[in-house]
């Protein structure tokens, strides 16, 4: 088993592999397995967790270690369940038992120290892969050493550690975005180490494109955008592609280069079109004043992805900057008309319009949301909680007193008290919000609403001691909350 994957085609299976799983489902089915030689059970396990047959799994790894006790890619395999079922404290628990009484295995060992390094077990990871190197030395054990080492912001270490990785299988050179810890952001503690690593690795291998994708996506974090850009460009001279073409229009924008942007905007799309591009081509359009162009690209964005939200927010920005802020509820009524706006959309709507604090049109979008939602019940529910958390509490309260307050529908009737009692809350209302919570706690025998506990624990319990005295007398779901 190797920690990365130099071909990018491990999800992918033949029909014989497909069928010889298929085949394993049904024996469970009908009590009639057959056995099965270890190859063939690696297969079907594969393919079972890719496809998420969680009983099957757990039938076929549980023959697999029964049938194969002494081989530690079942053993591997149980570990991989666990957490793919979520089962984390089972999963170390497990693993910290078969470390003492399993034979040692390189294989076992590598596989244990790199599960306990990404899901933070508490396991000494460095021991285990001193152990797996003094049985057999491989590119998978100091891989995980290349990354503790950029842990300790040791690059010489990490840099000499990556090259053994190297030496043992080259492959490892086309997976280096499994070690950019970082993410998206260079608040990391190894953000600054793994700068300089990459830098050492574009002097080492300095042809090799996805050395320079790992340089000037960190670069790219740093805000170093030209360099960025410089190594993005020499990345794409090796091998163009969309995705580099796409970075090096985003480089562009950054350093306000916009015909230059959608020069590289074009040449992504003439590869592989993709939503991203055109709202970025919008973005540039809209930093040169080309508004109805822009919303022309941003509404392609959206034409090309019906689930894709990000078009909307730019929207906004370009109707907002084009004084046009009154024209919002009525354009996206428009398109709800013509498509189905899912709610994901919507919300990146009512974001924008709440930083723009623009109440009249976030107020009408937030009643056409309604028909979202199955029940009158869990519209009023998601609109508390979202115009709490956007900081629009005056709008949920308008709506659910013209709208709701009278409603004989039993579940709002029960619940509308919490909603108005966080509503009046995030308002700096609390005499009202004391007044609501009494009223809902008296129709709610069996106890308290659950979202009204769970919203913001900070702010009901410690900034209101009153609120804390009406709930304690619900300790088994005021404490679990607290304690959270």
């Amino acid at each position: 088993m190797k920690f990365y994957d130099d071909v990018n085609e491990e999800d992918e299976f033949t029909e014989e592999e497909i069928s010889l799983a298929n085949g394993f489902c049904e024996a469970c089915d009908k009590e009639l397995l057959r056995d099965y030689d270890e190859e063939e059970y690696d297969i079907i396990i594969s393919h079972l967790m890719f496809s998420q047959k969680g009983e099957y799994l757990r039938k076929a790894i549980d023959r697999a270690r029964k049938e194969f006790p002494d081989d530690p890619e079942f053993v591997i395999w149980q570990t991989r369940y666990y957490i793919w079922n979520d089962q984390r404290d089972e999963a170390q628990q497990f693993m910290q038992r078969i470390l003492r009484h399993f034979p040692a295995s390189a294989e076992l060992y590598e596989e244990m120290a790199f599960i306990a390094y990404t899901f933070h077990f508490n396991l000494n990871v460095r021991e285990l892969v001193s152990k797996a190197i003094a049985i057999s030395p491989s590119s998978n054990a100091y891989f995980i050493l290349t990354n503790l080492y950029l842990d300790k912001n040791n690059v010489d270490k990490a840099y000499d550690c990556f090259m053994e990785a190297y030496r043992y299988d080259n492959g490892v050179v086309y997976n280096l975005d499994l070690l950019i810890q970082s993410r998206n952001s260079q608040r990391s503690d190894r953000f600054e180490a793994e700068l300089d690593f990459s830098e050492r690795l574009c002097r080492e291998f300095p042809l090799l494109k996805q050395i320079w994708v790992m340089a000037g996506t960190l670069r790219a974090m740093a805000s170093h955008h030209r360099e960025a850009l410089e190594a993005f460009e020499f990345a794409a001279s090796i091998e163009p592609e969309a995705l580099l073409y796409f970075a090096i229009a985003q480089e562009h924008f950054h350093l306000e280069q916009y015909e230059k942007s959608m020069e590289y905007c074009r040449l992504a799309n003439s590869m592989s079109e993709d939503s991203t591009a055109y709202v970025l081509m919008g973005k540039n359009l809209r930093k040169m004043h080309r508004y109805d162009d822009s919303l022309v690209h941003l509404l392609k964005a959206d034409e090309r992805d019906i689930d894709f939200p990000f078009a909307f927010s730019e929207i906004v920005q370009t109707l907002s900057e084009m004084g046009r802020m009154e024209d919002i509820p009525d354009f996206i009524d428009r398109f709800y008309q013509a498509e189905h706006l899912s709610l994901d959309k919507l919300e990146w709507v009512l974001d924008c319009l709440a930083a723009e604090n623009t109440e009249v049109a976030f107020d009408q979008l937030c009643r056409s949301a309604e028909n979202q939602f199955q029940t009158s019940e869990q519209y009023c529910a998601w609109l508390t909680e979202f115009c709490y958390l956007v900081h629009f509490p005056k709008t949920a309260i308008r709506i659910l007193k013209e709208n709701f307050a009278d409603s004989p529908d039993p579940d709002i009737y029960e619940h509308i008290g919490y909603f108005f009692a966080l509503l009046h809350l995030a308002d700096n209302d609390p005499k009202s919000a004391i007044w609501h919570l009494q009223n809902a706690l008296i129709l709610n025998e069996e106890g308290i609403f659950e979202d009204f506990l769970e919203i913001d624990t900070f702010q009901l319990y410690t900034q209101y001691p009153d609120v804390q005295y009406l709930v304690s007398p619900y300790s088994d779901q005021y404490s679990d909350v607290r304690n959270n």
